[in-house]
C-alpha cells in the first residue's frame, strides 16, 4: 500500500519540483524549499531526540518539551522541526536546541535524507504527524517514533480507517502513543497501535505557561484609554471575519468605545480583512504599521498581521472569541485566553479541541455560539455583565488547574521509549 501511496505522490513531485526551484528565487523561500526538498541538511550531534510539530500549537508544545529536556546534564542533543512557515517562526532555537528546521516533504527518500544527517535516537511526532514515508525510513533505521498529546478527530478517525491498508503497519509500530483522551487512545488502538503502547497523558496544553503580560503596557503600546474595553477574535478563518465584524459593530450600540482585536489565523488573509472591515465603514490599524502605536485614538481596532504576539494580546481582552469554529475547520486552543483570565466564546465546529472545550463548556468555564448572531448577543452582554465575566474565568481557572501534569506524564513517556533504546 506504500507504493500505491508514492505512485499517487509522482505527479505532485513532478509539479513540486518546477514550483521550488521559483520559490528559491525569494532569498527569504529559499532555504525553506531547500530544507522541504532534503537538500539542506541540519548539522547535529547524533544520538540525539528529533522533536516534530506541524505547526504554532505544536510548536509551543515542542518548546516546552525541549525547556524540560534542555535541564538535563547531561543535556541530550535536541532537534526540533515543523511542517508550516507559521510554526517554524515560533520553533525555539539555540542554545535550547541543536538545530531547527522544515520537515521535508513526504516524498519517498527525503525523509530518509534528514534521518541520516540528524541519526536520532527517537523521532518524537506530536498529535497526528503521521506522514507515511517518515514513519517507514524511521522504522527501516531502527528509530523508534513516539507521537505525544496525540489526538484524533472522528472526522480525521475516518479518513484514517479508510486508509487502513496504508496506515495499521505504519501505526502497528510505533513505540508508544501518549493521548490527550481515552477516546483518542482507544482510536489509535483500533488503527493499530499495540494496546500496551497507548497511555492516556492528558494534554500537554493545560500545561503551557501564559505569557508574562503587563497589561497596563499593552493598553500604552496600542494608545488604549481606560474607557475603552477590548474584545478579541483570534485564529479567525475565512468566512469568520465577516460576522465577528458584525458583531463588534453590534456590541458597540450598546457599549460605544468597545475596540477590536482581530486576528486572522493566516496573517495573509490581512487584505482582505481589512477590506471586509471598511466595507463595514470600520477603521482597522495594521499591528505592524506605525499606525498601531495610535490605534486606540484613530481607529475602530487592531488587525494582527503578525506571526507570536496573540497568545499576549488575548490579556487586552474584557472578552475573547477563538476561531476556527462558526466555519467547520475544527477549532483552535481555547485555552490560551482562559489561562489568561480572559472569558472565552467559540463556535460550533471544535473536534480538533474536542477535549478542551467539552470540560470547559462543563465548567461553566467558556460559552458556545452557534452563530454570528449569538456571537454578537454574547459580545454585548459579556462586555456589560462584570460578574458574568468573573465567574466564567473562575471556572476556567479551576478546569486548567485540575487538568494539569501532561507534560510530565509526556516527558517520561519520552523518557521511557528513550531508556528502552539506550
Amino acid at each position: 500500500m506504500l507504493q500505491l501511496y508514492n505512485t499517487l505522490l509522482l505527479p505532485l513531485r513532478v509539479v513540486v519540483a518546477p514550483w521550488a526551484a521559483w520559490r528559491r528565487r525569494d532569498p527569504s523561500r529559499a532555504r525553506e524549499w531547500s530544507e522541504r526538498r532534503a537538500r539542506v541538511l541540519p548539522r547535529v550531534p547524533p544520538g540525539g531526540l528529533w522533536l516534530h510539530g506541524a505547526s504554532v500549537g505544536e510548536a509551543r508544545i515542542l518548546g516546552s518539551v525541549a525547556r524540560v529536556l534542555g535541564d538535563r546534564r547531561p543535556r541530550p542533543p535536541l532537534s526540533v522541526s515543523a511542517y508550516t512557515r507559521t510554526g517554524r517562526r515560533q520553533l525555539p532555537g539555540p542554545p535550547l536546541v541543536d538545530a531547527a528546521f522544515f520537515l521535508p516533504l513526504d516524498f519517498p527518500g527525503l525523509p530518509g535524507r534528514l534521518l541520516d544527517a540528524v541519526r536520532p535516537r527517537a523521532l518524537v511526532l506530536v498529535e497526528t504527524e503521521l506522514w507515511p514515508n517518515l514513519l517507514w525510513e524511521s522504522s527501516l533505521r531502527g528509530v523508534p517514533v513516539a507521537v505525544i498529546n496525540a489526538r484524533l478527530s472522528p472526522r480525521r478517525m475516518g479518513r484514517y480507517r479508510r486508509l487502513g491498508r496504508l496506515y495499521r503497519p505504519l501505526l502497528s509500530g510505533l513505540a508508544a502513543v501518549g493521548a490527550q483522551s481515552a477516546e483518542d487512545g482507544e482510536r489509535f488502538r483500533e488503527l493499530g497501535v499495540p494496546a500496551g503502547r497507548v497511555t492516556v497523558t492528558g494534554n500537554v496544553k493545560y500545561d503551557l505557561a501564559p505569557p508574562t503580560v503587563d497589561r497596563e503596557a499593552l493598553r500604552r503600546r496600542f494608545a488604549l484609554a481606560d474607557d475603552r474595553p477590548v474584545l478579541v477574535a483570534g485564529s479567525t478563518a475565512a468566512g469568520e471575519d465577516g460576522p465577528v465584524l458584525d458583531a463588534y459593530a453590534e456590541a458597540r450600540r450598546v457599549v460605544p468605545r468597545a475596540f477590536l482585536v482581530l486576528a486572522p489565523r493566516h496573517p495573509e488573509r490581512a487584505p482582505e480583512v481589512e477590506r471586509l472591515a471598511r466595507e463595514r465603514g470600520l477603521r482597522l490599524a495594521r499591528l505592524s504599521s506605525a499606525a498601531a502605536g495610535r490605534a486606540g485614538e484613530s481607529h475602530d481596532g487592531l488587525l494582527v498581521d503578525t506571526i507570536g504576539e496573540l497568545a499576549a494580546l488575548y490579556a487586552l481582552g474584557r472578552v475573547a472569541f477563538v476561531g476556527g469554529s462558526l466555519v467547520p475547520v475544527g477549532g483552535h486552543n481555547v485555552l490560551e485566553p482562559a489561562a489568561l483570565g480572559v472569558p472565552v466564546l467559540f463556535g460550533p465546529h471544535t473536534e480538533h479541541v474536542r477535549e478542551p472545550a467539552a470540560a470547559l463548556l462543563d465548567a461553566g468555564g467558556a460559552v458556545r455560539v452557534e452563530d454570528g448572531s449569538a456571537l454578537a448577543r454574547r459580545f454585548r452582554e459579556l462586555l456589560e455583565d462584570g460578574g458574568a465575566r468573573a465567574r466564567i474565568a473562575a471556572a476556567a481557572a479551576a478546569v486548567l488547574e485540575s487538568n494539569r501534569g501532561a507534560l510530565a506524564r509526556t516527558v517520561a513517556l519520552i523518557d521511557a521509549i528513550d531508556g528502552d533504546r539506550a
